[in-house]
């Protein structure tokens, strides 16, 4: 329960919290009539939250290892994981169809071939759990969908928004996805041998947050599906990374020379 709440439940905890504050400030931080932002305390206490989680992030940052290592060192096959991490990636793939569906009648391309991507990426990371789970290594190519969903769904979120003057309006859910991105990038990398433990955590926990406060007023329902699929997957695999003292031992034992 202890390592639970250690690398999820304060996750989620926090991201309740960010949630609330950016829910109300949609609610009063913004005049009805001209769609200016007003100051308002639930803004700033958002503003402060996020920084004071950044630095807390980095501290955690600094105490784990910098090395890189592989997708199976670093990660232990799920077990009690399993539903979370099968909801996480339906949720992505109802998301995607739903977000492609929406932008089908405007001709949005970024909307169009993020949903696309997003069913794809649900389907990759479905079978990547499930070759990962019955003792078998993931191939980099069920990743690919989610990589490229990822980066895609960065040009989904901002572009509609890019000629919106009020910065207050749009930037989190523009700093999800980019955090989103930034992740699944540094998960992708374990699959080639070259993801950093260091660079994941911080970037996923920071993925995890933003994603929760995003659901606030995120724009339709299958980008709010998209984000807490985002937010669930990445805490799968948050939870299934092995302790360090674990994975030094394995990674001594790789590099042992046969007698």
């Amino acid at each position: 329960m202890k390592r639970f709440f250690l690398r999820a439940g304060r996750l989620w905890c926090m991201g309740l919290v960010l949630f609330l504050l950016r829910l109300v400030q949609n609610r009063t931080g913004f005049d009805p009539a001209t769609g200016l932002s007003l100051p308002c305390l639930p803004g700033t206490l958002l503003v402060a939250g996020l920084v004071l989680c950044a630095i807390a992030e980095l501290v955690l940052f600094l105490r784990l290892p910098k090395t890189k290592t592989s997708f199976a060192c670093q990660f232990a096959p799920p077990e009690k994981e399993t539903s979370l991490a099968a909801a996480g990636s339906l949720l992505l793939a109802c998301g995607g169809v739903l977000l492609a569906v929406t932008a089908l009648p405007q001709r949005e391309i970024a909307g169009i071939a993020a949903g696309v991507l997003a069913a794809a990426a649900g389907a990759g990371l479905l079978l990547l759990f499930k070759k990962f789970r019955a003792g078998e290594e993931p191939a980099v190519s069920m990743m690919l969908p989610a990589l490229f969903f990822s980066v895609v769904f960065v040009l989904a979120v901002y572009l509609p928004a890019e000629s919106d003057p009020v910065l207050a309006r749009f930037y989190i859910p523009v700093l999800a996805s980019a955090m989103t991105a930034y992740a699944f990038s540094q998960l992708s990398g374990f699959l080639r041998k070259e993801g950093s433990p260091r660079a994941f955590v911080f970037t996923g926990d920071m993925a995890v947050l933003l994603c929760l406060t995003a659901l606030a007023g995120s724009g339709g329902l299958g980008r709010t599906l998209l984000f807490a699929g985002c937010a669930l997957v990445l805490t799968v695999f948050l939870l299934l990374r092995r302790d360090e003292a674990l994975l030094e031992e394995e990674e001594s034992d790789e590099t042992e020379p046969l007698a």
